[in-house]
């Protein structure tokens, strides 16, 4: 009998256990410039001698760093792709009345998105910033994670309440890796334990279960300014659940291509 009740407790623990760990997967994409001189050679992925501005630097505010990205093919094709079936994907930046009210939560909607004629299944997407600086034997610089969470997951309760059939949180982070050492330029992006305070927050106790995750990735692989040379990286932490979308909503966003 003491065999036989061991056996259960162990099929029994064997069907209690937690599955393992899911990582999704990080897409990127990554890019050089180089002009066309007529020289016989031409070399990619080349450290500037006179360094160029840091990419933490680069942009004026919040909304420059969104338009620029929705300005870029690479970056809206992985986006569009991974939150839609196709590519026929209409996108608005920086969307304010009559879809937000003034002086009120979230402000205005950093990215608005729907499936070209499927203005009633919209996106609304609340955007963050973190910035990380690698600096010359020393730790990386990197600030606002803290500020980012408390604020990002309080402005998406009001894209929330303003009735998106989908609503992500997307954290931007803009990542300077001129000065890391490593031979290869693919990996000069700050190590994943120096973000540890980012990457182990806890999302699911902290904010709306209904609201997605994504990381957005700006890496700056070389000395060169970030429009020339560029990795930029996507990945759905977290996929959002889908409501049914306030009708109000939908006609309001019919009328943003009036």
């Amino acid at each position: 009998m003491k065999i036989l009740a061991r056996f259960k407790k162990t099929i029994k623990a064997f069907f209690q256990k937690e599955p393992p760990t899911e990582y999704e997967v990080t897409q990127f994409v990554i890019s050089d410039r180089q002009p066309i001189t007529g020289a016989s050679k031409i070399s990619f992925f080349v450290n500037n001698p006179e360094p160029d501005a840091s990419v933490t630097r680069t942009f004026e505010n919040e909304d420059d760093v969104i338009n620029w990205l929705m300005s870029n093919t690479d970056f809206k094709h992985m986006l569009f792709k991974n939150l839609f079936s196709t590519s026929s994907v209409i996108h608005h930046s920086g969307v304010k009345e009559p879809i937000t009210e003034p002086k009120k939560k979230p402000g205005d909607i950093d990215i608005l998105l729907y499936k070209e004629g499927d203005e009633n299944n919209a996106i609304g997407i609340e955007c963050k910033i973190v910035k990380s600086e690698s600096l010359e034997n020393q730790s990386p610089k990197i600030n606002k994670i803290t500020s980012v969470q408390k604020k990002g997951t309080k402005q998406v309760d009001g894209y929330v309440k303003i009735g998106f059939s989908r609503v992500f949180l997307m954290v931007i982070l803009l990542d300077d890796g001129r000065h890391y050492k490593n031979p290869n330029f693919v990996f000069r992006t700050t190590p994943t334990e120096e973000l540890k305070e980012l990457y182990n927050f806890d999302w699911n106790t902290k904010m709306n279960k209904d609201v997605g995750i994504i990381y957005a990735y700006v890496n700056q692989l070389t000395s060169n300014h970030i429009n020339q040379t560029k990795g930029l990286g996507l990945r759905i932490e977290r996929e959002a659940k889908e409501r049914f979308q306030n009708k109000e909503l939908t006609e309001k966003i019919k009328n943003l291509n009036r």
